[in-house]
């Protein structure tokens, strides 16, 4: 009765102990949306590109240049002047490193196939540029670009023997920096392309103003759990499982028993009243009378006769004892696995 009773405690104790660290561990997956918190930069981009238009002396104008949007006349144009104001602002300190340039692409279609060029040159206006610091704004200024609109209208002119040319060109200012932020713990970087066109070899020039940039927004990190909290979820989960097969294993031992460990639970059970469990094992000497009775039955009717009580000793797994003493009489009743077995 009381190894059944063992047994109901060493289960419900695991019971216990499964929904305890089950809990704990529904408590740190809940807790580890605090623990991995997303982190985030705010930025601010702005990339600006303006022109003035100076013309060659002429009686029509009476400026020098020309700022607004004008339809102007190709043979009046002497060079553009462009200014170039880049910035990048963020919510935090990072070092950074900074390249920068401007190239030119010129096209020359023939007007009456312009699926593709007849000629695409390049040319490098500003050789690459490289800056390295540790700011919030990441800036870039270029101011009195020339782009001297004769150089390149000589090009189509060439053209103009063999067909009816069309041209543009094509300004190109860049921008590429990269640098690590420590907020995010990761590198951050941004490209930047702005692009001004102007009209080759027709008679008259209708340039469109330049798409700038103005925007804002925020970088973010993917939110990661530190290494010592999935090491502590982990020894949880594995701690969890370990109790459930122990569980488990626990109710199989207890539900599949042998008819030798049921005659003894039996015994234990319906004479718990009569019977002391012993620790130890039961071991015979030469001072005492050893009597040998043939069943527990025997054994219960001596107890009965004599008044002492029915010790219980679990020699081993295979093996029980049941022993009355009295004075130097010593009954005894054995009861063996192997007699159920077979």
């Amino acid at each position: 009765m009381k190894r059944k009773l063992k047994l109901r405690v060493k289960i419900a104790l695991l019971v216990i102990l499964a929904i305890i660290i089950f809990l704990g561990f529904l408590l740190e997956i809940n807790f580890s949306k605090s623990v991995a918190k997303n982190k985030s930069l705010t930025y601010t981009k702005e990339s600006n590109l303006n022109y003035v238009t100076y013309l060659k002396n002429n009686s029509h104008y009476d400026a020098r240049y020309l700022k607004d949007d004008f339809n102007l006349v190709a043979s009046l144009v002497d060079y553009f002047s462009l200014d170039y104001n880049y910035s990048y602002t963020l919510s935090e300190k990072i070092k950074y490193e900074l390249t920068y340039d401007i190239k030119a692409e010129l096209e020359v279609y023939d007007s009456e196939n312009d699926a593709k060029p007849i000629e695409k040159r390049q040319f490098e206006i500003l050789k690459e540029t490289k800056l390295k610091g540790n700011s919030q704004t990441i800036k870039v200024d270029i101011f009195n670009q020339k782009i001297i609109y004769e150089t390149y209208n000589k090009i189509v002119q060439e053209w103009k023997k063999e067909i009816s040319p069309n041209a543009d060109l094509k300004i190109y200012f860049n921008v590429n920096w990269n640098g690590y932020s420590n907020t995010l713990n990761k590198d951050i970087s941004d490209e930047n392309t702005t692009t001004f066109v102007i009209p080759v070899s027709q008679k008259t020039i209708d340039i469109k103003s330049p798409e700038n940039i103005s925007e804002s927004g925020t970088i973010k990190n993917k939110a990661k759990l530190p290494l010592w909290y999935i090491i502590l979820i982990l020894i949880t989960l594995i701690l969890f499982v370990i109790t459930v097969i122990n569980l488990f294993m626990n109710i199989f031992n207890g539900k599949n028993k042998s008819k030798y460990e049921i005659k003894v639970n039996k015994i234990l059970r319906e004479f718990d009243r009569v019977i002391t469990e012993a620790k130890g094992t039961f071991v015979m000497n030469n001072d005492e009378n050893y009597i040998e009775v043939k069943s527990f039955m025997e054994l219960l009717d001596v107890h009965d006769n004599v008044n002492e009580p029915i010790i219980y000793y679990k020699n081993s797994e295979d093996i029980s004892i049941f022993v009355i003493k009295n004075v130097h009489d010593i009954y005894y009743t054995v009861i063996k696995r192997s007699d159920f077995d077979n």
